[in-house]
């Protein structure tokens, strides 16, 4: 019992010191960010990504000098500014200037869901990976590339500010993309617990998954739907 209790402190005390050291590299990509280089680099890696996305999950992954944090945070932002535009035209379409304003929490609520979801994901596999350390950077930015194709479904949907008809592509495209981050997802977690079996590793995956929607319900009542 107390053995359990002390792995829990251990592990507390380690989210606490990750989660100080992740707000501080936040904070110094922001502060350091040439906007025009990064998207330059953005690019670049989006392209090898459709060329070669395992071995490139696997480099972010495996990396500890955090050199792919400021891609996953700027395809973060885009991901954040894509949801921002359509939620916003949205809701003005809908309530008009005056009775949109009132309606504001629920469009931060909506910009707030990929970043929680994000969290939500890096947290659990930091607490479950024990043998493979990482830090929470790494995890975070593994998992937002993994979800490079739900961010371009994002951008792609904002064609639906031009006519609603185009839903009928932009739903399916959604779709398929969310399909395939899973997929992308399972070989990134994979890569940051250093397991080679899959027989072994799929029942971790599983348990990532449960747990995420264990917090997904109980974000759920906040509103926010990661």
């Amino acid at each position: 019992m107390e053995e359990n209790e002390e792995k829990f402190k251990v592990d507390t005390e380690n989210l606490k010191n990750e989660t100080v050291e992740t707000a501080k590299k936040v904070k110094e990509s922001v502060k350091g960010v040439n906007i025009k280089e990064e998207t330059k680099h953005t690019k670049g890696f989006v392209t090898e990504m459709f060329k070669k996305p395992l071995e490139k999950i696997k480099e972010v992954a495996e990396d500890d000098s955090g050199k792919y944090f400021k891609t996953a945070l700027f395809l973060l932002v885009i991901w954040v500014l894509a949801i921002f535009i359509e939620s916003s035209y949205s809701t003005i379409s809908l309530w008009g200037f005056a009775r949109a304003f009132k309606n504001i929490l629920n469009v931060i609520k909506k910009i707030a869901a990929p970043i929680i979801g994000i969290l939500v994901y890096a947290v659990i596999a930091l607490l479950l990976n024990k043998d493979n350390k990482k830090s929470l950077t790494t995890i975070i930015s593994t998992v937002t590339v993994c979800y490079l194709p739900t961010i371009i479904a994002s951008v792609v949907s904002l064609l639906t500010l031009i006519s609603s008809n185009i839903s009928r592509i932009t739903i399916p495209f959604a779709n398929l993309c969310f399909a395939v981050s899973i997929v992308l997802s399972y070989f990134g977690f994979k890569a940051v617990f250093g397991n080679k079996e899959d027989n072994e590793f799929i029942k971790k995956f599983v348990l990532i998954q449960a747990l995420y929607q264990v917090a997904y319900i109980v974000i759920r009542l906040l509103g926010i739907y990661i």
